[in-house]
This record gives structure tokens, sequence and C-alpha cells, in this order.
């Protein structure tokens, strides 16, 4: 498969992210957030909109912020996979409509996770990552497959980058185990169990961006 990077070139990359003379830091935690808006999640709008503030209030708060650059993902009936920036760029907006593109999330996410990556590194920075996925179900509209997706999980795990799950309501447990994310979290579907996912991922993501290296297992910290 073609790198990206040979058709973008650096400054599209620098475009969609964040540029490097805009990092103060040698070391750059990239988070993936994807972010399962479809119709089934219609009734927790409003807790996603909370829980979604309380997790950029968290990481906002953190010693390790200036460390961080979060994308967020969004999926439905399609994706929408956005730029690493830094935290408080961080979008809180939510909204719940149609089908559920699990996989065609992972596989573009995986793409310009890695594109990102290998830029920042190849400017001499030293990069750890974590790929985390929200969803409360499988997949119902992907134009990719479940190989494909499968296929970048692996990519990701053999990159050392952390792969995490979070299952809403216990529905993406199997499709998540069968995808081989490292990481999965199980939690109930009310809004006390949603808010509660939300602030263990923000708690996982400040434990990870303190290490060395990245934890692969046992990421999530509750």
């Amino acid at each position: 498969m073609t790198n990206e990077l040979d058709i973008l070139g650096m400054d599209e990359i620098e475009i969609e992210n964040t540029s490097v003379e805009e990092i103060d830091n040698e070391s750059v935690d990239l988070i993936f957030v994807g972010i399962d808006g479809s119709g089934s999640m219609g009734g927790f709008i409003s807790d996603m909109k909370n829980s979604l503030n309380d997790f950029k209030d968290a990481l906002s708060n953190s010693k390790e912020v200036d460390e961080i650059l979060v994308a967020r993902a969004d999926f439905a009936d399609r994706i929408n996979v956005g730029g690493y920036k830094k935290v408080s760029d961080f979008d809180i907006a939510y909204r719940s409509y149609g089908m559920t593109a699990l996989y065609d999330v992972i596989v573009e996410g995986n793409e310009k996770l890695i594109n990102y990556m290998t830029f920042l590194k190849n400017q001499g920075m030293r990069v750890k990552a974590v790929f985390a996925i929200f969803s409360d179900g499988d997949d119902t509209s992907s134009t990719n497959s479940l190989a494909d997706a499968k296929r970048s999980v692996k990519n990701l795990n053999d990159e050392e980058i952390t792969t995490a799950f979070i299952s809403f309501g216990g529905g993406a447990t199997k499709i998540a185990k069968t995808l081989d994310f490292k990481n999965i979290l199980n939690v109930g579907s009310s809004a006390t169990e949603l808010r509660k996912a939300f602030n263990c991922l923000s708690k996982s993501v400040i434990e990870s961006s303190k290490n060395v290296v990245n934890k692969q297992d046992d990421f999530f910290t509750m």
C-alpha cells in the first residue's frame, strides 16, 4: 500500500494537524478518540456532551497537557476523522444519527495516525500514541471489511501503539475482541456509566503520558 506521506507531503500533513512549530515539547503523546454517533446513541446526546466536556477538562488540568495532541473521529453512516490538535481545541459537540461505520473509522484512523506519527518522528520528536474507540455495537455500514479493520488494528499493535476499546452496554465487546484490541473496557448503558467511561479514559491517557514508553496492556485506569 502506498504511504500517504508520499502522496500528501509534509505541508498538507501540517495543515491538517498541529505544525511542529506549535509543539512546545520534544515528546508528544498522540491520542486518537473514535466516538460512535450512530442512532442507537440518541438517548445519550446530552450525557455524551457532558462526558466529553469532563474528558477535555481532565486533560486540560493535567500537568501533561502540553505534551498531548488529540484527534477526534466521529462515525455513524459516514466518518469524520479530525487532525491532531491541542487539548484546548477539542470539540465537545455531539449528535446521533444513522448506522455504524466502525471499520471505516478504524482503517482511516490508523492511516492518519501512522502518517502523522511518522512525520513527527522524522522531525526528531519522541512520539507515543493511544488509539481508542467508543462504541455501543458492531459495524453496520462500512465500505471497509472486518479483515481490513483487523489488519489496521494489527498494524497499530505492531507499531506498539496502545489500542483501547470502550464497549458501551457490552454490545461491542465481541467485535473488539475479534479485532484484537489489547485493552477492552465494558461499561453499562446508562448516563452514569457513560461518564465513568470517559473519566476512565482521561485518567488512562494522563497516566500513559507519564510513561517513557507505551504501555500496551493494562491501559485502563479506574
